[in-house]
This record gives structure tokens, sequence and C-alpha cells, in this order.
């Protein structure tokens, strides 16, 4: 998988359902949802206050449960750069990573969490 930007080298990992901080599988968005399943997901900076710093990079891997691959299902990125977010999504299909969608598909979604600086994940 080929990312627009260089992702950090130790991103720490805020929210897993697959890891024990929730056993179930988790959808915030409610149907129909975008990253239904289970998700691990990785930021490079912790908040300052309610905001991101700029710079920070989120990384969401999403996985099905039928999923009979190592890797993931989804991959959605987010990068913030001069105040706003940057969105990319990634599907797997076959061995590589396609993208899914961008920019305002993305931002779309994300506007009703406006109020935690557009990251559905609050932890």
């Amino acid at each position: 998988m080929r990312l627009p930007w260089r992702l950090p080298i130790q991103p720490r990992l805020i929210r897993s359902s697959s890891i024990g901080l929730s056993s179930e599988t988790v959808s915030y968005c409610g149907p129909p949802c975008a990253h239904s399943g289970v998700k691990n997901v990785y930021t490079s900076e912790q908040k300052v206050g309610l905001k991101y710093p700029n710079g920070t990079v989120v990384v969401k891997t999403v996985a099905q449960p039928s999923d009979r691959t190592a890797l993931p299902n989804q991959v959605a990125v987010m990068r913030k750069v001069a105040g706003k977010w940057r969105y990319v999504e990634y599907v797997l299909s076959g061995s590589r990573y396609t993208v899914l969608g961008q920019g305002s598909f993305c931002a779309s979604c994300h506007a009703r969490a406006r109020a935690n600086d557009y990251v559905f994940t609050t932890r």
C-alpha cells in the first residue's frame, strides 16, 4: 500500500476493538456506515486541548469477520495540514489497495464529528 504521505515511525494505538478494549464490532456512524467492522485506530500525535496539532496522521484499519486475509479490508487515513483534515480511504482489491474515496467524499461524513476535531474516535 502506498500512501500519499509518509507515516510516522511509531504511531500510537488509541482505539482498538480487536485487542480487548471492546470485543464488539464498532460502528459509530450508524447504518449505512463506511467503516463498520473491527477497527484499530492509530494516531501520530495526541490532542492538544480539544484539537489535534497540524501534522497529525490518523490511520484506521477495518477488518470484517469474514475476512480471510491477514490484511485489513479497508484502511482510512487522515492528515491534518494547515488546520484542515485531508482524507483518503483504501480498499483491498485482490492483493493491492486501491483508493475508495477521498476529499469531500470523506469530509461530508466527518462533519458530524466536528466537536471532536472531525475524528469519530474519542479515546
